[in-house]
């Protein structure tokens, strides 16, 4: 039984649905209203409303707007193409019995659903729609399955940024940008800065051109820095399965690199920036002299600072500099500070030893953080696996390079520490934190009440020199 107003004609509303839109055009819901309105012609149905759910599934439990505002605008009959694009599970069948009004379908007929028999059928009619939404499921997943293991490419969603609408054959352009924003963050830079970097250069992520967007997001440029896809590695719901049968945009070793950085949980919980360049000449050198951390640069109140993360301390950065700087050039020229040096570094050749260091902390570093990230859930063991066989490689790598190297900070041979002291003002921020932190033990403190411009620098700075040859502290404050 179909509800009336009076004596008019049956006020029916369109009901149109399709699952996948993968133009965007709208074609699909397009042609079922007209099919819809063309079956309300010959029932004599007047039309109402048309209400729509263009790209949404009805089977996977997601809200349909289209459908909500169905129930809601109190119909006095519904007209779908198929009764499956109305409804495919039975919860919101019954949503739809209790409106109290009949269902006819262009493509499936007319569900009368004032009796108890019609209900039966229309129960029926969804269940066995129900299970086949779920064996097709099941056959569609068998299928990715199959081509995730042959390193095939899933090419119905939105092509991949790299490569082009095949999802093979890569984008020069936009392969470099790729590069280029892993060296970015290997060199210290926040995604905030590659984001930015792809956007001026007009670059823009295919799906956020989909969805109407024209920056880049740090999300969207995070998924892709830590995509095994750009080592060639093909994934099914998270795991690598296989090979690809695409070209890699990045090396494997810079890929687990940006794993370990981007997906560590202390880059985003207030702990250390991991894999960022040093760009001040005290941070993670200088001690907190409250809580015995090392302090960081940043601003306060429009002042460069060193603090530590409990801001124990608020350092001026240029006080604290300065005073280290003239410390460590004090403890150079000193009379037994070459003859120690050249016995230190007797045997140990001139290899940047600054460098190898470096590199080697940076991996060892990278290593933890992506125990660290796999620990917390950010990646999976096939991603904490792989990557820790790439980073190890590198740790051999670096460490042989670096065997027979005293860790003596680098030193021109022909020179000497005359060349050094007298190059000082124009020597690489590296090298001068290598050298500061060779020679001396830098403790920031606390002003206790004091105002910043009634402190002096031997207030705001006690500097220790090192046993040269133990790099213990030797007790002598300067």
């Amino acid at each position: 039984m179909t509800k009336r107003q009076g004596d008019g004609p049956v006020r029916a509303v369109i009901y149109v649905r399709i699952s996948k839109d993968l133009t965007g055009e709208q074609l699909g819901v397009a042609r079922q209203e007209e099919e819809c309105r063309e079956l309300c012609a010959r029932l004599g149905f007047k039309v109402g409303e048309v209400f729509s759910d263009n790209d949404i599934s009805a089977a996977r439990g997601k809200v349909r707007p289209g459908f909500e505002a169905l129930l809601a605008s109190r119909p006095e009959a519904v007209v779908c193409w198929h009764t499956d694009r109305l409804v495919r599970v039975t919860k919101d069948l019954e949503r739809v019995i209790a409106l109290g009004v009949n269902v006819h379908a262009a493509r499936a007929g007319h569900l009368d659903l004032s009796t108890p028999a019609g209900r039966a059928v229309a129960r029926t009619v969804t269940a066995w729609a129900t299970y086949e939404g779920e064996q097709k499921a099941e056959r569609q997943a068998l299928s990715n399955l199959q081509a995730a293991k042959a390193g095939k490419p899933y090419t119905a969603g939105i092509r991949p940024f790299g490569y082009s609408e095949d999802h093979v054959t890569i984008v020069p352009a936009e392969a470099e940008a790729i590069r280029a924003g892993a060296s970015m963050i290997l060199s210290g830079d926040s995604l905030s800065a590659v984001a930015r970097t792809w956007t001026e250069a007009g670059l823009r992520s295919p799906r956020s051109i989909a969805a109407g967007a024209n920056a880049w997001t740090l999300r969207g440029v995070k998924n892709v820095l830590i995509s095994p896809r750009y080592i060639g590695l093909r994934t099914y719901r998270g795991e690598v399965m296989s090979e690809a049968q695409w070209s890699a945009i990045l090396d494997d070793s810079t890929h687990y690199a940006l794993v370990s950085i981007l997906s560590n949980p202390d880059r985003f919980s207030g702990g250390p920036r991991t894999g960022r360049t040093a760009t001040t000449l005290l941070s993670g050198i200088a001690l907190c002299g409250v809580c015995g951390e090392t302090v960081s640069g940043r601003g306060y109140r429009g002042t460069k600072i060193y603090g530590c993360r409990q801001t124990h301390t608020r350092t001026p950065r240029d006080v604290a500099d300065q005073r280290a700087e003239r410390t460590t050039l004090a403890r150079m020229a000193r009379p037994d500070f070459l003859p120690t040096v050249l016995t230190v570094h007797a045997g140990g050749g001139d290899a940047d030893t600054a460098r190898l260091h470096a590199e080697v902390k940076s991996v060892r570093e990278r290593l933890d953080g992506l125990a660290l990230a796999y620990a917390e859930g950010a990646i999976n063991l096939s991603q904490m696996t792989a990557g820790s066989q790439a980073l190890r490689a590198s740790l051999e790598n670096a460490e042989s390079r670096l065997s027979g190297v005293t860790g003596l900070p680098p030193l021109d041979p022909a020179t000497g520490i005359a060349g050094l002291l007298e190059g000082w003002t124009g020597t690489p921020l590296p090298v001068k934190r290598s050298w500061v932190q060779f020679c001396t033990i830098v403790t920031l403190m606390p002003a206790n009440g004091k105002h910043a411009r009634n402190m002096t620098p031997s207030d705001h700075v006690s500097i220790d020199w090192r046993d040269l040859d133990s790099s213990e502290r030797d007790g002598q404050a300067v």
